[in-house]
């Protein structure tokens, strides 16, 4: 794979992107609890959007690490191959430990609302294909896998157009909004909803900047500062938020957010521990769901009154779950795809993805 540098820049916005998600559960998971949230709820409400964010940094930085690649089968191989090497394993890992806490702790089910995994549903999870949770939506057995189900998705594609062409951008971009217009169809079931989600479009706008952003042009302050003011002015009229226009009420701030992050790359000195989230911000998205009720679970012991306010209750679990992905990336996701990699990099066809990163 053609190496990445590092922006500091994506990386901390990883981690706000993670910590705005953690923060938008925390506020739902608190109030449940019983606790009164005053201030944490103004600033997780908008937390959701750092999905969004994820999806446009996907497409940008999936288009600087393949630029320069040739077209055909191998290069789609590498490609493949490193973005299973870092998404797969911390995510099987983390969904055999759910679908194994289920089946065999007293209690669990209730904890993470009477959880039911069928044979069907762990395998559609464990294979990133959408189908239906106990919950009645359509979501993998950890809950926020539904996103990977559309990285995944993405990769795919991207991958396909590699195999074929150079003009990767300009296919990937063509495919995926052919398939948003069929949303505008009559169709039923998961996997139509799912592969008709004009969502993806999000990872387009990525591509986009990460195409223009590869031919060494910068994003001058007082531009990206005028696309967030005249963003953010949008927003006043958008629509009410819907899966079909998500990818304009949410994906076009993500695309602002992410323009003005780098256009301060060289002008911030970001904080460190804030590039530390931002390292371990897959292993923070992934395993906050099942950090907080471990953390509600301990605040609720010693305080049964409930008298603790509830903005300090929410912030100490957004800071315990940042613990538990630091620990989670240190000790778990790191090594692991280090290992996938190592054993892919063994194989004759995948020699080109050992150490590659995301």
């Amino acid at each position: 794979m053609t190496g990445i540098r590092k922006y500091r820049s994506i990386q901390a916005l990883r981690a706000l992107a993670a910590l705005g998600v953690v923060a938008f559960h925390t506020d739902g998971i608190v109030a449940a609890h019983g606790w009164l949230v005053h201030v944490f709820p103004r600033v997780s409400r908008y937390g959701e959007i750092g999905v969004d964010v994820f999806f446009v940094i996907s497409g940008f930085v999936m288009v600087l690490v393949t630029q320069g690649l040739p077209p055909g089968i191998q290069s789609a191989r590498s490609f493949i191959c490193a973005r299973i090497a870092r998404v797969v394993p911390l995510y099987w890992i983390l969904t055999a430990l759910f679908i194994a806490l289920v089946a065999s702790v007293p209690g669990v089910s209730e904890a993470f609302g009477h959880a039911r995994v069928s044979a069907w549903h762990a395998l559609s999870s464990f294979l990133f294909l959408p189908s239906m949770s106990w919950t009645g939506m359509a979501a993998p057995v950890l809950g926020v896998g539904w996103t990977l189900n559309y990285e995944m998705w993405f990769y795919g594609v991207f991958a396909a157009a590699m195999c074929v062409t150079r003009r990767r951008l300009l296919a990937v971009g063509a495919f995926l909004l052919l398939t948003s217009a069929l949303h505008l169809l009559p169709g039923e079931g998961v996997a139509f909803a799912f592969y008709t989600n004009p969502l993806v479009l999000e990872f387009v706008f990525g591509c986009c900047f990460g195409a223009w952003y590869a031919t060494g042009r910068t994003v001058p302050v007082a531009a990206a500062a005028g696309l967030l003011v005249a963003v953010a002015a949008a927003g006043v009229f958008a629509p009410r938020l819907t899966d079909a226009n998500r990818f304009l009420v949410f994906g076009l701030p993500a695309l602002a957010v992410v323009v003005a992050g780098l256009s301060v790359e060289s002008k911030v000195r970001w904080n460190r521990w804030l590039e530390r989230i931002g390292d371990a911000s897959y292993s923070l998205y992934l395993t906050h769901l099942l950090a907080m009720p471990v953390v509600v679970g301990f605040m609720q012991m010693i305080d049964v009154r409930h008298r603790l306010p509830g903005d300090l209750v929410g912030g100490a679990v957004v800071v315990a779950s940042t613990a538990v992905a630091l620990g989670s990336y240190r000790w778990v996701e790191r090594p692991a795809s280090r290992a996938v990699a190592s054993w892919i990099a063994g194989l004759s066809w995948g020699s080109a993805v050992a150490g590659a990163k995301r």
